[in-house]
Parts: C-alpha cells; structure tokens; sequence
C-alpha cells in the first residue's frame, strides 16, 4: 500500500512538472490579445481564442489576424511579399501560440467552423497526438500553407475585400 502512494505521488510530481513545463513555454509566446486586437483583413475584433494570425514586415510593422484564411488572403493582396519577415498562424492546441506556417497543417473540417468561414484549423505538424485527435473529433483534410493559399484564391471573396480602404491605408503605411 506504501509502494502505491509512492507511486501516485511520483505521478503528482511528474504531472507537475509537466503543467510548469508548459506554463513557463506559454508564458514567453507572443500572443494576439483577443476581444483587443483587430483583424487587418476585416477590422473585426479578433474573438475566438484558438485561431489567428499574424504577418510581421521587415520594418517591424505587425498584422492580426481573426483566422489563418485571412491571414492568407491578405497576404495574396499584398502588393510585395519580399517585405515579409514572417507569418505565423495560431496553433490549436496552446490556444493562443502563433508558430511558422510552414510548422503547421491546416485542418479543414465542415465541423470544425473557423472565424472566417474556410473551416480550417491550423496544428502543430509536430504535435503527432493533437494530430489525430482533432482528426477524430472533427473529420476532413490536412493541407499545407499552400493549399490554403489555393483555398483561399479559389473560396473566399477577396474582390469585396480590396474596395476595404482601411486595408489599402495599412498596406501603404
């Protein structure tokens, strides 16, 4: 009976260490300030904690985003992509951890609803577990930042998007 307590405290101590793990990693992410932030493509507030983006120019200017499909569409209605140092997208899985795009796969689930519309739902690409339990839970189709680019070109109304003069104010600053 003493080895079981032993046991389960280990196990205490372990589960932790591993929740100040993740504490300490989720502490020092840049993050979007939901219900703050506003959408650079459709000047909503940003909302729903879980999704979002952000474009970084190399000037140091930043761009929020609600989701990772209009993260992509105002990068396609940028006038020069060189100006970029990075995109990043919000993974669902820390809630609120913008990572690389090219570190993540983009779940696009007609269960799973995004704020703008797409259904998709971007993961870690390392995160093997989150992987298959968003897949389980919500069915489709893993797609690369490319593919989302297509998705974005071929579904979303980018046109309406383009007459937003606040967008073209931003993309001249």
């Amino acid at each position: 009976m003493i080895s079981v307590f032993a046991l389960g405290a280990c196990a205490q101590d372990t589960s932790s260490q591993d929740n100040q793990e993740s504490a300490k990693i989720n502490m020092d992410v840049e993050k979007i300030n939901y219900n703050v932030d506003i959408c650079a493509f459709t000047n909503d507030t940003i909302k729903t904690v879980r999704y979002g983006g952000r474009i970084e120019l190399n000037d140091g200017t930043i761009y929020n985003f609600k989701s990772a499909e209009g993260t992509a569409a105002f990068y396609l209605e940028m006038d020069d992509s060189s100006k970029i140092k990075f995109i990043k997208v919000t993974d669902f899985a820390h809630g609120a951890q913008l990572l690389p795009v090219s570190d993540l796969k983009f779940l696009r689930s007609p269960l799973r609803p995004s704020p703008d519309g797409l259904f998709l739902t971007a993961v870690d690409s390392n995160n093997e577990k989150m992987l298959t339990y968003i897949y389980e839970a919500y069915p489709g189709k893993y797609l690369t930042w490319d593919e989302v680019l297509e998705v974005v070109k071929s579904e979303m109304d980018l046109v309406a998007h383009k007459a937003n003069p606040t967008i073209k104010k931003n993309r001249a600053e």
